[in-house]
């Protein structure tokens, strides 16, 4: 169980260091997304050759399309709330997932974890606290935070199919085949800006869609099946925080001394979550 902890956090806390491979490139998301997801699935591939072989029926195939969509639409909705409002709009929207994972596990997974529900409100103030939205300007704060919750949902129905799908075909299996399905799904989005792609670009999209996007994707799996979907939607709490922290030290955006409390509150969540799990 422990074990399950550490890799779901790890992982989360890698994701927050996206801005490092991706922003320097000054792509577009439609143009870095199909690239991600091709490379997370070729890197994966060969993880999945190690694993049991898989049950392929009728249900993992749907399950497979399910994974496929509802990753690709938590992508396509994320980026798309950050081009109508600020990051913290999007970020505290998406990350309603948690909770409304935490509210639906009992009913679909059949487990429930012992305040799971209010450390995720706990969480979701904290973290609101940390990226301070009343900042944030008034122009497409609506659009953006609508696109933030459609993420959210979509994030929160992945994290229930992949579980479901990695128990039938493995994590690595599941990482790759479904992002490989996306990356073919996306390539129409991006074939306009692909010819701006330069080899630096690509070589450090690559890097990142290879460690944080592969290895730790099958990683946040493989925990994801020892501790279960509510538990793990709590800790990826920490992906939001490091990116907080990533967009200090390394872009040189301000943050206030009241975002420490907020920091404080999200850790007490993940604590709380760990301990109740143990």
């Amino acid at each position: 169980m422990f074990a399950g902890l550490v890799m779901v956090t790890l992982a989360a806390a890698s994701w927050g260091t996206w801005s490092l491979f991706v922003r320097p490139t000054q792509l577009p998301s439609s143009v870095t997304s199909p690239i991600i997801f091709a490379v997370m699935g070729l890197v994966a591939f060969p993880l999945s050759l190690r694993e049991p072989k898989p049950r392929w029926d009728r249900a993992t195939v749907l399950l497979l399309l399910a994974n496929t969509l509802t990753d690709g639409l938590n992508v396509i909705t994320f980026f798309a709330a950050m081009q109508y409002t600020t990051v913290a709009i999007a970020v505290i929207t998406h990350y309603a997932a948690p909770i409304l994972i935490a509210v639906a596990a009992p009913r679909i997974d059949g487990t429930a974890t012992r305040g799971a529900r209010p450390a995720a409100v706990v969480a979701m103030i904290g973290l609101a606290i940390v990226l301070e939205p009343w900042r944030a300007p008034a122009d497409g704060v609506l659009v953006g935070a609508a696109l933030g919750l459609a993420s959210a949902v979509c994030y929160a129905a992945n994290v229930f199919v992949v579980r479901r799908l990695a128990a039938r075909i493995g994590p690595a299996r599941a990482m790759s085949y479904h992002s490989l399905l996306a990356a073919l799904a996306m390539i129409p989005l991006g074939v306009s800006g692909f010819a701006t792609v330069t080899a630096s670009d690509l070589a450090l999209v690559s890097a990142g869609a290879a460690t944080i996007g592969a290895i730790s994707g099958v990683m946040f799996v493989t925990g994801l099946a020892r501790i279960g979907s509510a538990r793990a939607a709590l800790l990826t709490f920490a992906e939001p925080l490091v990116a907080v922290l990533v967009g200090v030290l390394a872009w040189h955006e301000s943050i206030h001394p009241f975002a420490a409390l907020g920091g404080g509150l999200v850790v007490a969540a993940g604590v709380h979550v760990a301990r109740q799990a143990r």
